[in-house]
């Protein structure tokens, strides 16, 4: 089913700024996503999820994984994205 209507040029004109600036920052974050290794160190973690040192030893707490081999730790991508996943609201 069709609703009709009608915008307004200066509604279209704004409605299309915002959907340029939402693409533009749609393309820098994945830009900036994909900069991080597959496997990252704790420090590279918390910038990745944009946290702090301490908030992501709470996640780790809560059941981020984290692989651990000797002495060296490291979260990969897909963890972290799967663990924001899951305490998604």
């Amino acid at each position: 089913m069709e609703i009709p209507f009608e915008l307004s040029d200066t509604a279209l004109h704004q409605l299309g700024s915002v959907m340029q600036d939402m693409a533009a920052k749609a393309f820098k974050d994945a830009g900036t996503r994909q900069q991080f290794p597959p496997y990252m160190t704790k420090q590279e973690a918390a910038k990745y999820l944009h946290v702090s040192s301490n908030t992501l030893s709470a996640f780790i707490t809560e059941g981020l994984e984290v692989t651990t081999i000797g002495n060296v730790t490291r979260i990969s991508k897909v963890s972290a994205d799967k663990f924001m996943e899951a305490h998604t609201i």
